[in-house]
């Protein structure tokens, strides 16, 4: 498996004027829940200045990290629109040693 980082920003279905916690984003919770249970979902969450947010996923390639993308709510129902791109973590405690 590889890393994905997903980049969500607002997208038509978006209120404007509403924080991201007032978003119709149930859905979207679950979802993310669910691939978290399923050790698909390293992390997550919303930026603090309601703007977006970003996920880290595993998936087997990034088609695959798409299709995980396309299903959720927020994308299908316009909430968000994302961004996905691979990403691998630097071990920082080793690098230029």
């Amino acid at each position: 498996m590889k890393t994905y980082a997903v980049i969500y920003q607002p997208g038509p279905g978006w209120l404007p004027g509403k924080p991201v916690f007032e978003q119709p984003l149930n859905a979207h919770w679950d979802y993310l829940n669910t691939l978290y249970h399923q050790g698909l979902l390293i992390e997550g969450g919303p930026y603090s200045d309601d703007s977006g947010g970003v996920v880290l996923l595993r998936a087997g390639d990034l088609d695959e990290a798409w299709e995980i993308v396309d299903l959720d709510p927020s994308i299908v129902d316009g909430v968000f629109i994302a961004e996905v791109h691979p990403w691998f973590q630097v071990d920082w405690s080793n690098y230029g040693k």
